[in-house]
């Protein structure tokens, strides 16, 4: 396993590198930033709903689980859920 992630991020790193070389030679090929993009709006207001908090929540539990992230994952769902009613 540690190999394929050494190897994700070998190869993430040399399609930036490649990409920046791209970006040097002919500006336009520069990615527009986010807030050009037109559905930019949506997503602001997809992040703000509870099942979105939801998963980062547990991704943030997951994370921390051996300093007791899944009983915060509790109490942060409570108080979702409390947040979510009114």
């Amino acid at each position: 396993m540690p190999f394929v992630l050494s190897y994700i991020k070998d190869k993430h790193k040399q399609e930036q590198k490649n990409y920046q070389e791209k970006i040097k030679k002919d500006p336009s090929l520069a990615l527009p930033p986010l807030e050009d993009y037109p559905d930019y709006k949506e997503a602001l207001k997809e992040k703000e709903c509870l099942t979105y908090k939801l998963g980062q929540a547990l991704i943030q539990a997951n994370k921390t689980w051996y300093k007791g992230g899944y009983v915060r994952l509790w109490f942060e769902i409570r108080r979702m859920a409390r947040w979510e009613k009114k």
